[in-house]
């Protein structure tokens, strides 16, 4: 075994002799000399530092704390756009709209229709506190959630229209409505009302009133912090309602307070954030105090022990360093050797040193071991696993033999099965398009359709050109099982399961509704509250994770349903530079 004895030959003989003499008499003597030199320059260098590495810190922090709002607003207004988005394109709207412009008749009945409409979503929409539809005829239709009106109300007819060029306008409120003596302010987001079979045909302005306090709580970021929204440097949202309307520099207080502001893609407001630097100021002045006073009392034990301790710990990082090095190289047979009347606090060193290589070296081939264990271990694996095409073979040897027999369900259970066995198995866990995933759903309702007695009726609204977007295999399928074991349980008129999908900006939407049992109200807002224990309903929450693990965490997932009408999934996958690639 070899040793590094050489620590003990020449080369360390110099470095015990003259060369660390001199090194520890230098010490002792700058020391002795220079005494108060050093204080003075590690007083200005760590106060300098300190104030430097604190700034930085700060502004990190700040950054990501921007950032994290920027996310949070895009989530919040996200959901809005998907709200606002399903009313624009809701075909009772657009029906009644289009009748209301036309003058029909039935003036009363549309209106009416609209309202109810109207109503429907706010009640059913935390934060939104009113909705105005201007039409293209002049007439305005409007909710108000805060006097629970459609009729009349003190704001919501006064609502400005403003003009919508492309998909969403986002416009905030200087001053508050004010209803029971209750003082509201609020953001709105504007989108045209269109008529899809003449998308040149506008047709109105939808009009959502969101509350200010609402979109405020989701921009904090923790205690000595104030997040503030601004709309052409005009404050529209605050954690103080006395700020709102005031220009930034108005409450800005650039000697107390630390800002940082970012523009916001989505809607063009600007998120500014005010941070108090006052405690951190005083930590860091405490932080150089103490400093200084280590360091001080340092440089004075220091003084005192360099000799005693210089001899031993000098010899000791040149043995350890040396006994690294020559670890580093790869030879771990190296071991420590002090001479035999070194500390007890050295010999530890040498042991621990000694012990740590070859526990190291021990690993090293307990890995190998293990890697060459676990090779064996999945070629044996692969020699177990049956072939699928004799699986494949033999469902369609299975069919043949149901055709000669006039057995034509059976055949055709037989071969919606082979389709989802090869689905399933070929590139598992990998990824298809949304077609592909279409297809293989039609097959697995196929099979559910037979249990149940009838085929639930599969209806598609997905554009040509999302049909070669890439999701990941089984994504859907969850939810689609839910609706043929939950909603279709017991429901004998028609099961009708819709599935469509829509790009907006960068995520895909994608909506799976079912004319099913719907889900109690208890239930929906436990099944849409991610942190709640969903041990009855494992596939929702596997699915929750998959798209976390897939997506990030701008992928979400939520329903809406209304007891014995209908249940919806809406998910949610970001638009990458990967799909774009893959598509």
């Amino acid at each position: 075994m070899k040793k590094i004895k050489s620590l003990r030959g020449k080369k360390i003989k110099s470095l015990r002799g003259k060369k660390i003499k001199s090194l520890r008499g230098r010490i002792f003597v700058d020391i002795m000399i220079v005494a108060m030199f050093p204080i003075l320059i590690f007083a200005i260098i760590s106060q300098g530092s300190l104030r430097a590495w604190q700034k930085n810190d700060l502004q990190e922090r700040m950054q990501a704390n921007i950032e994290n709002a920027d996310r949070c607003l895009d989530i919040q207004l996200d959901k809005y756009n998907a709200i606002l988005f399903d009313l624009c394109t809701d075909d009772v709207v657009v029906e009644a709209v289009e009748n209301i412009n036309n003058n029909n008749d039935a003036m009363e009945v549309n209106t009416s229709k609209l309202r109810h409409e109207l109503s429907h979503v706010c009640n059913r929409n935390q934060g939104i506190e009113g909705i105005t539809i201007f039409l293209a005829n002049g007439e305005v239709i409007f909710y108000d959630k805060q006097n629970s009106s459609s009729i009349s109300s003190d704001w919501a007819g006064k609502v400005h229209c403003p003009e919508v060029k492309k998909e969403q306008v986002y416009q905030g409120q200087m001053q508050p409505i004010v209803v029971n003596d209750k003082h509201t302010y609020l953001l709105q987001i504007a989108r045209n009302l269109i008529d899809y079979r003449d998308i040149h045909e506008k047709l109105g302005t939808v009009v959502f009133s969101i509350d200010e306090q609402l979109i405020s709580d989701t921009l904090q970021v923790g205690a000595n912090a104030n997040t503030y929204l601004l709309e052409r440097n005009y404050v529209i949202s605050a954690p103080s309602v006395a700020k709102i309307g005031r220009t930034l520099d108005s409450v800005k207080n650039t000697k107390k307070n630390l800002y940082v502001s970012k523009v916001n893609q989505k809607s063009q407001f600007t998120i500014c954030i005010e941070r108090d630097i006052s405690t951190y100021r005083k930590t860091m002045n405490e932080q150089v105090g103490m400093l200084i006073g280590v360091a001080f009392i340092a440089f004075l034990v220091m003084i005192f022990l360099s000799y005693i301790f210089t001899r031993p710990y000098i010899y000791v990082m040149q043995s350890v360093g040396q006994g690294f090095h020559e670890v580093e190289t790869g030879n771990f047979e190296t071991r420590l050797e002090f001479w035999k009347r070194a500390p007890e606090e050295i010999k530890d060193i040498e042991f621990g040193f000694n012990e740590m290589v070859e526990n190291l070296d021990n690993l090293i081939n307990q890995v190998k071991q293990a890697v060459l264990e676990q090779k064996n271990a999945e070629l044996s694996a692969l020699e177990a696993q049956i072939d699928p095409h004799f699986l494949y073979n033999t469902l369609d040897s299975i069919n043949w033999k149901a055709i000669e027999n006039e057995q034509y369900d059976i055949s055709s259970m037989l071969v919606a099965l082979a389709n989802i066995l090869r689905y399933t198995v070929d590139n598992a866990g990998g990824t298809s398009t949304l077609a592909q995933e279409l297809g293989w759903l039609k097959q697995y309702m196929v099979l559910q359709g037979t249990r149940m007695g009838k085929i639930p009726v599969i209806e598609t609204d997905i554009p040509e050109e999302l049909f070669g977007f890439q999701i990941h295999k089984l994504l859907l399928q969850p939810f689609v099982e839910n609706s043929v074991k939950y909603g279709f349980y017991g429901k004998e008129e028609e099961c009708v399961l819709k599935i469509s999908a829509r790009q907006m900006e960068y995520q895909i939407h994608i909506q799976i509704e079912d004319n099913g049992n719907g889900i109690t109200q208890d239930m929906l807002a436990k099944i849409n509250d991610e942190q709640s224990d969903m041990k009855g309903h494992l596939g929702i929450t596997n699915v929750r994770k998959r798209l976390k693990l897939y997506y990030g965490e701008e992928a979400m997932v939520y329903f809406e349903s209304e007891e014995h009408l209908y249940t919806r999934v809406h998910l949610f996958i970001p638009m990458t530079d990967e799909h774009q690639e893959m598509q």
